[in-house]
Order: structure tokens, then C-alpha cells, then sequence
């Protein structure tokens, strides 16, 4: 009975202190780190969190049944720190928890699921599917480079991309491409067009951007906001290159979504869609549409119907929309 209570005790403290220590950790707090240190600093302390369990499981089960602390205590105690399956127990966390966060930052590295991909060979032949795709580009960059200069500019880039992991998360992004200033977002059908989330992206990346306003302005002197294009239908996906290996998709479905973000500024909005892709929408009623018409896109034969698209009691642009 002891000893069962003594693994009870050990693996739901595990649980809990481990789950805690990846919010306590929070990627905001290891923002500027180098990826080796922050596996050293997670590898720390896992170890020390496994001896802290280790000395509490043995506490709690003393305590209940042997009594007060004493001398017997102390030698239980003695005994079971310099034990082989303690010093085992820390060699074996240590291990791990150096092998689990190398794989959590190499898959980081890559994107959610890419790192998946590779390993498993699924698109080592080209495959078809249907993607959404977003165009997610930062308005009025060349305004923005020529005042801030590249160092700065760069440090912008840097944290609005930072903030897009949010919503990265809650909306099941996957990031194709970081080009420059400019995101290029896809989605699975089924999970972009779930809970609309190829358009809730767009306006949960704004209002992240926008819950740090005070903290882009005092840095850069400006609060950034994002333009975007979006578009859904066939592409190839297939795994390119032998010593960078990515996965790419080739579609005219990326052009047109790149060609529909670029007319933004013609038409002085923040989000377009295609056509095809709002006949696909399902939640219509949380958005606010307005047709803009047939538009004749840059490198096609064909005119293109897009749609703005605007959110539902959304937050209000604090800025004018201009290049």
C-alpha cells in the first residue's frame, strides 16, 4: 500500500509540476535565449522538479504512515536520495528532457506538423490537395524600413511575427513561408474553413497586435498593421531540396491569393477574398462582406471576384490605410 501510494503521489505530481513548468516557461520569457540554452534551462529544471517529487512523495507517505519527522525520517530519507533508482530516475529525466526539447525546437524550427512530414516521407512524391492559402503581408513597409532603418526594422518584423504564434495556435495554422515582411498562411480545408478560421486568423493576429499597441509605439513609434489575401482550391504539395528539405506547394492558387493581397491598397482594405473561397464559408454571420466586383489580377486572363471582409464588431483601425 505504501509503495502504490508513494507512485500515486509521484506520477500525479509529475503531471501537474511538468504542465505548469511549460506555462511558467512561457516562450515570451525565453523570447531572446539561444535554442541550446533554453534546452538546458528546460533540462534543469526537470531534473530539479524530479528530485523535489522524489523528496515529496517520500514526505507525504512518511508522514501518513510512520508519523512525525524523526531521525528515521532523515535516514529513509538518506537512503532513498542516494538509492540507484533515484540517481537512475535523474540520469533518465535529464536524457529525455534533453532529447523531448531538442525534437520541440527542431519542430518549431519547421512549423507545426512539417517536421512530421519530412520524416515520414508522405509528400516524397507529389500529392494534390485542397488548401487555403493567406497572403499575410505588413502595410506601409517601405514607409516603415526607410524611417526605422534595418536594424530596427528588422526588430519590428521580428516581434509582429512573434505575435502571430497566438493565433497561430488557436487557429490551426500551419506557415508555409516567412518572406521578408510578408506570411504565407495555409490551412487544410477542413480546418481553415472550420470555425472560419482562414478569416478569424487575420483578426485575432490584428487584435494581438493591436493588445500591444503601447508597447510598438514606444519602440517604433508606430502600431503595425497587416494586409492580407486569401484564396482556397487544388495544389501539388511535394518534398523539395536534399540538403534543405522543405515542403512546397505549387498551384496558381498561391498566385492568385499573393495577386488578391496586392490590391489592398487599391481598394483601401485590410482583408480580400476570393470568390470561390466565400461561396465556401459557412459562418457568414460573423463577418461583414462587401463585394468588390470582378477584378482583372495582375498575370491572369481571367477576372477574379473578391470580397473584403471585415469582422463583426471588430477593433477599428486606428490608422488611415495608405501605402
Amino acid at each position: 500500500m505504501r509503495i502504490l501510494l508513494q507512485g500515486l503521489f509521484t506520477g500525479v505530481a509529475f503531471g501537474l509540476s511538468f504542465g505548469l513548468l511549460d506555462i511558467l516557461l512561457d516562450k515570451k520569457i525565453l523570447k531572446e535565449t539561444a535554442y541550446w540554452l533554453v534546452i538546458l534551462i528546460r533540462t534543469f529544471f526537470h531534473i530539479v522538479l524530479t528530485l523535489l517529487i522524489i523528496l515529496h512523495s517520500i514526505l507525504v507517505t512518511h508522514l501518513m504512515f510512520d508519523g512525525g519527522l524523526d531521525t528515521t525520517f532523515i535516514g529513509l530519507l538518506q537512503e532513498s536520495m542516494l538509492s540507484k533508482t533515484a540517481i537512475v530516475l535523474l540520469i533518465y529525466t535529464g536524457v529525455v528532457s534533453i532529447i523531448f526539447n531538442l525534437i520541440r525546437q527542431i519542430n518549431a524550427m519547421f512549423g507545426p506538423g512539417i517536421l512530421y512530414n519530412i520524416i515520414s516521407g508522405k509528400y516524397h512524391r507529389p500529392k494534390e490537395e485542397s488548401r487555403i492559402f493567406m497572403f499575410l503581408d505588413l502595410k506601409s513597409s517601405t514607409t516603415y524600413a526607410e524611417r526605422l532603418g534595418h536594424i530596427l526594422y528588422s526588430e519590428l518584423i521580428q516581434d509582429c511575427f512573434y505575435d502571430l504564434t497566438d493565433t497561430i495556435h488557436k487557429h490551426n495554422v500551419e506557415v508555409y513561408q516567412y518572406v521578408g515582411d510578408e506570411a504565407v498562411l495555409t490551412w487544410t480545408v477542413e480546418d481553415g474553413l472550420k470555425n472560419a478560421n482562414c478569416l478569424r486568423a487575420f483578426f485575432s493576429f490584428e487584435k494581438s497586435i493591436q493588445s500591444r499597441a503601447e508597447y510598438y509605439f514606444n519602440k517604433y513609434d508606430l502600431v503595425p498593421a497587416f494586409k492580407a489575401g486569401v484564396n482556397i482550391g487544388l495544389v501539388m504539395v511535394a518534398e523539395v531540396g536534399v540538403i534543405k528539405k522543405e515542403i512546397a506547394y505549387h498551384s496558381d492558387v498561391l498566385n492568385t491569393a499573393a495577386r488578391i493581397q496586392g490590391c489592398c491598397n487599391l481598394y483601401g482594405k485590410y482583408l480580400l477574398i476570393s470568390e470561390h473561397l466565400y461561396n465556401h464559408i459557412h459562418n457568414l454571420s460573423q463577418f461583414q462582406f462587401e463585394e468588390i466586383g470582378k477584378v482583372q489580377l495582375k498575370g491572369k486572363k481571367e477576372e477574379v471576384i473578391i470580397f473584403s471582409v471585415d469582422q463583426i464588431s471588430s477593433i477599428e483601425h486606428p490608422y488611415e490605410f495608405s501605402e
